[in-house]
Order: structure tokens, then sequence, then C-alpha cells
């Protein structure tokens, strides 16, 4: 008799593989007790009971090999597949958290990589885009506001405090409507790049994704804010005069990223001209439909408060 190492059953002697576990114990040792004498007797009734045994219980075994040699790969494949699903909420969870935690070292990291690789894609918190642009904005419309207070507060004469009036009133509703509509532009622009890299690449991606591959890209617009907003700290006439390019710059800047964005990624659908000439058509319609309605507001307070006749300039 044989023993199974596997599973410790008893199999006869000329057995290859074990009837219940399936393991090869082709190589394995007759027991001790049945090499004596009395083996020759077992030999006699066993003559035909061999090739029944070995025949019939080959192909159940080699299934139950074969089965069992799947399965390992079945259950691993399985296996991965939950790992992988559970590797995704972790990630979610990191992403969440680091979303509702402002890290200012990881931030700059963002700023200093795209300074030096604009184009590079980077997965980071998907606020920082959409953060760096509002903060911008702000940054100017406050340069802005001190910058003409400045002036006003520096007048003298008569018409002094009349004038200081007048700014109270009017300079804050101008420059919120200036701040609306830079917001609504570049909200639009980034809009129109997402929906047109669906058109050309056939890609599906998340909204603040592309906002933020668009921002990192044009982030050099960042240093033309704060150097803007130091002109309209210094007040100056020629501060303001370079106030005035710097911030043309930066939106040269963002509205080349937007192009960046639609051209210059690999394997298009479709034809990454029509995708570019599709977004300059947007964007000459946005900044002129924002314009006649923006325009128009403007120019009835500058009437109300000065007293011109500004109709038909918009």
């Amino acid at each position: 008799m044989k023993t199974c190492p596997n599973c410790g059953s008893k199999m006869d002697p000329n057995v290859n593989f074990c009837t219940n576990c399936g393991s090869d114990i082709r190589n394995v040792p007759l027991d001790e007790q049945h090499t004596q004498p009395n083996a020759p007797q077992a030999t006699q009734p066993q003559v035909t009971q061999p090739q029944v045994q070995e025949t019939v219980p080959t192909e159940p075994v080699q299934q139950t090999q074969a089965a069992q040699s799947t399965m390992p790969s079945r259950q691993a494949m399985k296996n991965n597949q939950e790992t992988v699903a559970s590797q995704g909420n972790p990630n979610a969870g990191q992403t969440m958290a680091a979303a509702s935690k402002f890290d200012a070292h990881n931030m700059w990291q963002w700023f200093v990589e795209s300074w030096t690789h604009p184009f590079q894609t980077r997965t980071n918190v998907s606020w920082y885009g959409w953060v760096t642009v509002l903060v911008e904005n702000i940054l100017l419309i406050l340069g802005l506001y001190i910058a003409i207070n400045k002036a006003v507060g520096d007048a003298s004469g008569d018409y002094a405090s009349e004038a200081q009036a007048i700014i109270a009133n009017f300079s804050t509703s101008v420059l919120f409507e200036l701040f609306l509509f830079i917001i609504i532009i570049l909200a639009a622009m980034f809009t129109a790049v997402f929906f047109i890299r669906k058109f050309v690449y056939n890609i599906n991606e998340n909204f603040f994704d592309v906002v933020n591959r668009i921002v990192s890209c044009g982030n050099l617009s960042t240093i033309f804010y704060l150097l803007t907003f130091v002109c309209l700290l210094i007040g100056s006439n020629d501060m303001l005069k370079f106030a005035m390019y710097l911030i043309s710059g930066a939106m040269l800047i963002i509205f080349l990223a937007c192009y960046t964005m639609v051209v210059a990624d690999p394997n298009p659908v479709n034809d990454k001209f029509y995708g570019l000439l599709i977004l300059v058509v947007v964007e000459f319609i946005v900044i002129w439909i924002l314009t006649k309605v923006f325009g128009q507001a403007v120019s009835s307070q500058i009437e109300s408060v000065f007293h011109v006749n500004m109709s038909g300039m918009f």
C-alpha cells in the first residue's frame, strides 16, 4: 500500500494518483508492512485490478488536477479584481481628504513643476486649477481698487471730495462687473476645451482635471498677475502702464494654454484643426456677447455719474 503524503489516504501499490485529492504518488514508496512476504499474496487478485484502477481513475484524476490548476488562476483573477476595486476607495478617500485639507507645500510644488514643465500631465487636488484662477483675478480687481482709490485720495482742489464720493459709488460696481466679465470668459473657454477634447480625442475626462491641465500649462500667468498687483500697489503712471501690459500677457498665456490642450495630445479621432477652429469661434462669440452685455451696463453707469453720452459705443 501507498500512503498519500497530501491527504494520508491509503492507495494500492499500482495507483499513480491519489483518488481522494489527485496528488501524484508515483514516487511515493510502499508502506513497510506491505513490502513483507504478504505482498505476493496480494499480487494475484490484483492482476486485473491495476488496469482498472489505472485506467478508470486517470481521467478523473487528470480532470481534478486540471480543475485544481485552473482554480487558483480564477481565484487569483477574482482577488485581483477585488484588489483593484478596493484600491479605488482608498485613493478616492485620499483625494477627498486632500481636497478638504489645504497643503501649502503640495500646492507650491504644483506651481514649481508647472513653471518648469508646463505641459507635463500631473495629478493633483482637483480644486488647484479653478482656485488659482479665482485668486489671480481677485488680486487683479483688488489691485485696481487700491490704485483707483489712491489716485482719488491724492486728488486735491474743489472737486476732490466730490470725486471721492463718485468713486465710492462707481468703482466698486464696475470692478465687480469686470471680475465677472473675466471669470465668465475663462469659464466659457475651459468648458469649450472640455467638450472639444471629447470631440477631437473621444475621451472621457473629469472637467476639473481638464481645468487643472489648462491652468498648469498656463501657470506662468500667475507670475504676471503677481507683478501686476505689485505695479498697481505702487500706483505711479509708469507702473500702471506696465501693469496693463502684464495683465494682457497673462490673458494671452491662458488663451495659449487652452489652444495647447486642444491640439497637443496624440491619437486624435477627429482632425485637431477643427477643434482649434471651434475654440476660436467660441472665444470670439463669448467675448462679443459679454462685451455687449457688460459694456452697456458700464456705459449706462458712466452716463449716470458723469452725465456724458456714450450711446453707440457698445
